[in-house]
């Protein structure tokens, strides 16, 4: 008898659940129903919520190579493409280390950009400079290619990094941010490695 009553009371809770579902999908079909909000203002509205970094993608890879002939004549950082799909790209700058973004697909304008540090195990000393040396060299092409308006000097690269927390001597989890004349970087120890970012500076 207890059995039955189990039984019973287990069939009304899930039709109790399975009438609940079918009034959301009821709901959700009165939604699809409803006028559509236009592609124009839906871009718009995208456009405004991820900012602009103010060039496209091919201005940032024309930056990042002037900026990276400056710097070293092996080409070991130059960017060949960087090809846009669904709005991102990515591109290999070097072994272990990615270069990585978002565009607005309204004006084609980068909205973020990224260099993504996979550090590796190493067991000599020289190995882990090497990687570190590595990671400091892009991030001087990641500056340089973002402020395109304005002459970067080495001093105010410094003192970024330093603000950031990449040259801290202190044994601390990297998670830094610093802006540079109209651009806003962060600096975070992540799952995936060490992600600096590039953003608009959001205005006050």
């Amino acid at each position: 008898m207890n059995k039955n009553r189990i039984i019973i009371a287990i069939l009304c809770m899930t039709l109790m659940v399975l009438s609940a579902c079918g009034g959301k999908d009821k709901a959700k079909d009165e939604e699809k129903k409803e006028e559509p909000t236009p592609k124009v203002q839906q871009t718009e509205e995208k456009v405004v919520k991820l900012g602009s970094l103010g060039f496209t993608t091919d201005e940032l890879q024309s930056n990042w190579n002037e900026a990276q002939a400056e710097m070293e004549e092996s080409g070991e950082y130059r960017l060949d493409g960087l090809p846009v799909e669904n709005g991102e790209f990515k591109a290999n700058v070097s072994e272990g280390l990615i270069l990585e973004g978002i565009v607005n697909e309204g004006t084609n304008e980068v909205a973020r950009v990224s260099l993504v540090k996979k550090y590796e195990e190493v067991n000599e000393i020289e190995d882990s400079l090497n990687q570190f040396e590595d990671t400091i060299a892009a991030f001087f092409l990641l500056v340089a290619s973002t402020n395109k308006n304005e002459k970067v000097q080495e001093t105010e690269i410094s003192k970024l990094m330093s603000e950031l927390g990449l040259v801290n001597d202190k044994d601390e989890i990297i998670d830094g941010k610093a802006n540079l004349n109209n651009v806003a970087y962060t600096a975070k120890e992540t799952e995936r490695g060490l992600v600096i970012t590039a953003t608009e500076k959001a205005s006050k």
